[in-house]
């Protein structure tokens, strides 16, 4: 006896089995516009919320702290100014490596997804800025491999400065439900 699942992955299969050959299983109407182009939103906000929760993760951040933003910009609080003393190249490149596997995976996400019109300029920054924050990163690494405070602050600057004047913005208007730093 087959399970629900199972008869409802049957079902699909079938379906588009019949699909693809051009037959119909059953008479439907023709699915409405509005329908699909939901469906390509939702599926766009979901993508950009895997992203934010992926970077999130990398930084190993909560709702009081971000190891990332502490250990590369020597920060104590969101709002304190950075400061190369208390800048942790160690613990900054463990924190920059991830935040690169994250960036990385999201570039190649995006490479096979279709933006919705409504978010044709946010796509349009994803595409040309997270490449960007990927150079950054790749220089954030190398230079926190040194253990020198000061050049681990200034590439984690340059990565920092392309997130917050690019892509949080674009990450807001997709997803405005989330708080992006």
């Amino acid at each position: 006896m087959a399970t629900d699942g199972r008869r409802r992955t049957v079902c699909a299969l079938v379906f588009l089995f019949c699909v693809a050959c051009g037959g119909s299983p059953t008479p439907t109407a023709a699915p409405s516009p509005s329908s699909g182009s939901e469906a390509l939103r939702a599926n766009y906000v979901a993508l950009i919320h895997r992203y934010w929760l992926g970077i999130v993760a990398a930084d190993n951040a909560t709702a009081t702290t971000n190891e990332a933003s502490s250990a590369c910009l020597g920060t104590r609080t969101a709002s304190s100014p950075r400061d190369a003393a208390l800048v942790d190249p160690a613990k900054c490149r463990v924190r920059a490596v991830a935040i690169l596997a994250v960036q990385q995976q999201f570039l190649d996400d995006l490479a096979m997804t279709v933006a919705p019109r409504q978010f044709a300029d946010d796509d349009k920054v994803f595409r040309s800025q997270v490449p960007r924050a990927i150079a950054a990163l790749k220089t954030l690494v190398a230079a926190a491999a040194t253990g020198s405070k000061q050049a681990t602050l200034d590439a984690a600057s340059a990565y920092a400065d392309i997130m917050l004047s690019s892509v949080i913005g674009a990450l807001d208007d997709v997803d405005p439900s989330v708080h992006h730093y």
